[in-house]
Order: C-alpha cells, then structure tokens, then sequence
C-alpha cells in the first residue's frame, strides 16, 4: 500500500519506518517543513512527494499524527483524500467525530508507547469498519496493532493517568515550594511512598520536552470527561500545569 504520512515527528517517522520494513511505500511532502522534520523524514526512509497535494492523490491511506489541537485542522486541510484516513492523535471521541465527518472513510486511531523502536513498546488502538485493514499493515512488525470499540476513548482514558497524574505531581511540588516545605515532602515521600520521587522526576523530564503539546492533550480528555457528565476539572487543570 502507498502510506501518505503527514508532518512526520518522532512519532510518525518512526511509524513510518516500521511500515517500510513491511514492505510499504511511505510518502511524505516537504513543502514547508522544517531540516528537522526533512532529517526525520530522510533517517525513515520516507519518498518525498513535495506537496500535500501530491502526498493526497497517491496515497492509499492518509495518516495524520500531530499535536492535538491541530488535528482537526490538519484533517480539513487533506478532505479532498478519499482513501482510508487513519487519525492517530491524542483527540476526545467528540473531535475523533469531527474528523470522521470530513473523511468517509475514516479510521479512528490511538498510540500508547513511545516511538517504536523495538519490539513490546508500542500498541496502536484502532476502530472503525475499516480498522482492520489497516491492523494489517503492521502485522508482524514492532507495533502491536490492536482493534477496540472506541480507539479515541481509550487513548483519552489512559492518558487521563499517565499524563494527568504527572501534572498532579508538578502542581503539588510547586505549592510546597510555595510553602518552603519541599525537602520535607520529598523526605516523606521516600519513607512512605517511595516511588513518588521519580515519578516527579519523570514528569518533571517529559513536561520540559513536551508540556506544549500535552496541555491541547488535557483539553481533550477534559472533553471526553465532560461529555459523559464526569467531572473535567482534573484535566483543565493539568492543562494549566502544562501550559505553565
């Protein structure tokens, strides 16, 4: 199959690379695009097209990985695609709904993991009618495909703790901060909970490399919270460690 893959970061070029080593021809289009997203696309072995025009007309299915609050921009810009449109990003069901209304033939997609770069790492959630062809594509590969109801519902609910709880760390260490009790903290924190130090220090690694884009994160799952009457006061809030 012809991959067209969008604005590919470390996520995407990575997935890229991975369906080349299945034997798929990968497009991107350069136009615009920053030398560090040109040395990505190069490193994975991507075929420049040139233009999202062109990436459009050849490609057999589109794939859009982004920052979140991008994506339904993104998806409008390529709505003239009338292949197989895979949108892989950090969105509530609601705007996953959105996308799919410009794109008939849509899969809903979510990625749990980093970058593949070996095997067991990475699962790639799918649903839709056409998700199983698109499961295809990675069988056997570093990515675990994995077919569910509600891919976007599922990526919302796991990143709701695994990011939520990480910008629930960073806001208590800056209150006690605050209150000059720091020190005391992070001492009772190893006697009692002694894996809280390097959560902290983890959240603290990943916010400084990704806070930008984990904020727009929050304010979706905030969505999907709202949407089914459960509070969204959590995730706002993140969202404001995040952007802070």
């Amino acid at each position: 199959m012809i991959v067209g893959l969008l604005h590919p970061g470390a996520m995407g070029s990575a997935l890229g690379a991975v369906l080349r080593e299945r034997g798929h021809d990968v497009v991107w289009a350069s136009a615009g695009r920053s030398d560090a997203t040109r040395t990505r696309a190069g490193a994975a072995g991507l075929r420049d097209v040139g233009s999202v025009e062109a990436l459009t007309a050849e490609a057999e299915l589109v794939v859009s990985i982004c920052p979140p609050h991008a994506a339904l921009d993104v998806a409008r810009a390529v709505r003239d695609h009338r292949g197989l449109y895979l949108d892989a990003n950090a969105v509530s069901p609601g705007t996953a709904r959105r996308i799919a209304a410009l794109h008939p033939r849509f899969v809903d997609g979510g990625i749990v993991g980093p970058p593949p770069h070996r095997r067991g790492t990475t699962r790639l959630y799918l649903s839709g009618d056409e998700a199983p062809a698109v499961a295809a594509l990675f069988e056997g590969s570093l990515v675990e495909a994995r077919l569910t109801v509600d891919a976007s519902a599922l990526k919302m609910t796991y990143a709701a703790w695994s990011k939520g709880s990480g910008a629930l760390l960073l806001a208590i260490r800056a209150v006690a901060r605050a209150y000059g009790v720091e020190d005391v903290l992070e001492r009772e924190w190893r006697e009692s909970v002694p894996e809280l130090p390097e959560l902290l220090a983890a959240a603290e690694r990943s916010a400084a490399a990704k806070a930008w884009r984990w904020a727009g994160e929050m304010d979706e799952i905030a969505m999907t919270f709202a949407a089914v009457d459960q509070p969204d006061g959590f995730h706002r809030a993140a969202a404001a460690v995040y952007r802070s």
